[in-house]
């Protein structure tokens, strides 16, 4: 899924990124993706969360510690086409090489903690000194006012959710709150906010010819998730809380138990039209169930009654037999469910490319689809440090020597082991599940 004829969106733009975990990494990544040189500053002592994580199958080799860094599959995931570049910030020569880095890029984007870009001395007054036309985008968990009350405070995805209340959402009313900490939407949401943001920095900069300091609260992109609720309250007073999978229009809506092991099918069928059909397909439900208003007010009841029905069925199966009667239904997927999932395999969603560590890497691709600039992936993502040398020459103007003397200072570090070479488990079957790539054995 190369482009090769024509010049990508974001060619010519330079990111500096500090990030870690998901928020400005996979805001980083849709950039890169779309031609953006992604340099990625990675510190060993205090290295991105998702190097940290490694992969179960090197955790016990010894032998392996220099290349499990580069194995967790969140590397790829955050990171793809970026280059890693191995700067301590907390030293002096560290910081300083940065800063050459920096006056060099047209994006700063950060997810660190206001307060830690300030110790660190990249704070945008610092960045702007050194780059006036720097687009600087940061996005903390509560924005970088300190007259803000939630200034001092740090954030993860997981625990915005509960903070401005999506918790509160998840699970069933006579249940404590689920949470949703597993996948951490909030992290993403804020992506996405800084890849809009970072556009339209770089859009108003094109304009004024002038940088631009972009403020992101990470709270604030979690709590517009809920701007509905937020703002019926305000009108209403209502106060709206979890209800498990039923819906708060209609009935029946809902996540049903069928034939295997934690096997679900969804089904809404609130209109007259739909549930008619699922009566019919059904076969035997009280005429009661007729009346909407009914179907609502006895709606636990209904659901015991639809439970009942569909767990004699295969959940693909049943899917498709409600499909065909006009009823909205779909399997409730499993992980390999979606590996093998037709829309997904026809959009080329699962992508492999090249690593330096591993010799390729799966990962999923991008949602975004430019009819005639369509992306790119040049790699599978960066082992830590791999383009410290090179980055530092060809963007800062480093000579080798002064490279050299900033690696034995500590302030800088490059790829540990380079020829440490391992490969995953699935590269000797990957045809199994991604058609049409090549085994380790045919290449």
């Amino acid at each position: 899924m190369s482009n090769t004829t024509s010049q990508l969106p974001l060619e010519g733009i330079r990111v500096f990124e500090l990030g870690i975990a998901i928020a400005s990494p996979f805001c980083g990544r849709l950039m890169a993706h779309f031609g953006a040189d992604v340099i990625k500053i990675e510190s060993q002592l205090s290295p991105d969360v998702v190097r940290i994580i490694g992969s179960a199958w090197v955790r016990e080799r010894d032998d392996l510690a220099a290349a499990a860094p580069d194995t967790s599959p969140y590397v790829p995931e955050m990171n793809a086409s970026k280059r890693s570049v191995g700067l301590e910030l907390k030293t002096d020569a560290g910081r300083d090489a940065a800063l050459r880095i920096i006056a060099e890029c047209d994006v700063f984007l950060a997810n660190f903690g206001a307060r830690a870009l300030t110790e660190l001395g990249l704070d945008y007054e610092s960045v702007a000194a050194v780059n006036p036309n720097i687009v600087y985008v940061q996005l903390p968990g509560f924005g970088s006012d300190p007259a803000m009350p939630y200034y001092p405070f740090v954030a993860w995805g997981p625990n915005q959710a509960p903070l401005v209340g999506l918790d509160d959402f998840t699970g069933h009313a006579a249940d404590p709150p689920a949470g949703i900490a597993t996948v951490a939407p909030p992290d993403y949401m804020s992506a996405l906010h800084a890849a809009i943001a970072t556009l339209s920095g770089l859009e108003q900069r094109e304009i004024t010819g002038q940088g631009v300091h972009v403020d992101i609260s990470q709270f604030e992109t979690t709590l517009a998730l809920l701007g509905p609720f937020v703002m019926d309250y305000d009108l209403t007073g209502t106060i709206h809380s979890r209800i498990g999978n039923h819906s708060s229009w209609g009935a029946p809506q809902g996540v049903y138990p069928c034939a295997g092991h934690e096997r679900w099918v969804a089904i809404t069928a609130t209109d007259t039209e739909s549930w008619e059909a699922l009566s019919s397909l059904m076969g035997a439900t009280s005429n009661e169930f007729d009346s909407a208003d009914h179907r609502m007010s006895q709606r636990e009841e209904l659901d015991r009654i639809i439970s009942d029905w569909t767990c004699t069925f295969d959940p693909h199966d049943l899917a498709h037999r409600l499909q065909s009667v006009g009823v909205a239904a779909h399997v409730v997927s499993t992980n390999e469910d979606l590996l093998h999932d037709t829309h997904t395999m026809s959009r080329n969603w699962y992508q492999v490319a090249p690593h330096a560590r591993l010799g390729r890497d799966v990962f999923s691709g991008c949602a975004v689809k430019l009819s005639d600039t369509p992306g790119r992936w040049t790699d599978a993502g960066p082992s830590l440090g791999q383009h410290t040398r090179e980055v530092l020459s060809d963007v800062a103007g480093m000579s080798d020597n002064e490279i050299s003397e900033l690696v034995a200072a500590n302030g800088a570090f490059e790829q540990i082991e380079p020829e440490t070479l391992v490969s995953r488990p699935w590269n000797d079957w990957i045809h199994l599940f991604l058609p049409g790539v090549d085994d380790a054995r045919d290449l």
